[in-house]
């Protein structure tokens, strides 16, 4: 759950949330087909189980939809390529949001696609403003929020490369947060009902920090006296 956007321990956690509300989550399952004539009455696995259904929820948003502008020979590498002002290899032709790869400071310089509503908002801003004859780069932090349950997840940040991390809190509380770090800099947070660490997390990141490991693993210690 959550691994495409979140650390090891934040998709165990939520796995487990899950399960105790009596959901029965299955991973690495495939699906055969869909059941049902004018009104659905099942799911069929490709072991042959059926799942009765009256309402079934599919979701495919995982491959950016590019093909006109790759058509029409747009520089595409996992989504269309842009410059740090949204805009393509195409003349007067932008591209913001999900389906954009740039180069993203936050990701070491990596090109990158972040598929949340801040970054399209952000971009969106950006390719505006270079439209209308103000050059700004893109250079937003990245931030995202889910509600689940009485669950408030609030990542700041990019945790892809992380090579360590430090969990502040305690997840059987409800109430911790996971710090990515790599060569020792903080370069992202997972927090769970942890909104002040959301918030004094973000500074750390902006400013390159390299806290010592044991003041960052005392939920005690506020992350912005580090």
């Amino acid at each position: 759950m959550l691994a495409r956007v979140a650390g090891a321990d934040i998709s165990r956690f939520y796995e487990q949330i899950h399960r105790a509300h009596g959901i029965d989550l299955r991973t690495g399952v495939a699906v055969d087909h869909i059941i049902g004539e004018g009104a659905v009455t099942g799911v069929a696995l490709a072991n042959g189980e059926v799942i009765p259904a009256d309402m079934v929820i599919v979701g495919v948003g995982i491959l950016p939809s590019i093909a006109p502008l790759v058509e029409a020979n747009a520089e595409a590498d996992n989504g269309i390529v842009v410059d740090e002002y949204c805009r393509s290899s195409l003349a007067d032709i932008y591209a913001v949001g999900d389906c954009a790869a740039h180069r993203n400071r936050f990701a070491g310089g990596a090109q990158v696609r972040v598929e949340s509503v801040q970054n399209a908002n952000d971009q969106a801003t950006t390719a505006a403003k270079h439209i209308a004859g103000v050059a700004e780069p893109y250079a937003a932090i990245p931030w995202f929020w889910s509600d689940q349950y009485d669950l408030k997840l609030q990542t700041v940040g990019l945790s892809m490369g992380h090579d360590d991390t430090v969990l502040r809190g305690a997840p059987s509380e409800c109430s911790f947060s996971v710090v990515y770090l790599k060569d020792g800099k903080v370069i992202a947070l997972d927090c769970v009902n942890a909104v002040k660490d959301y918030v004094q997390g973000r500074k750390l990141i902006l400013e390159g920090a390299t806290p010592d490991r044991t003041l960052l693993a005392d939920h005690n210690v506020p992350l912005k006296s580090i």
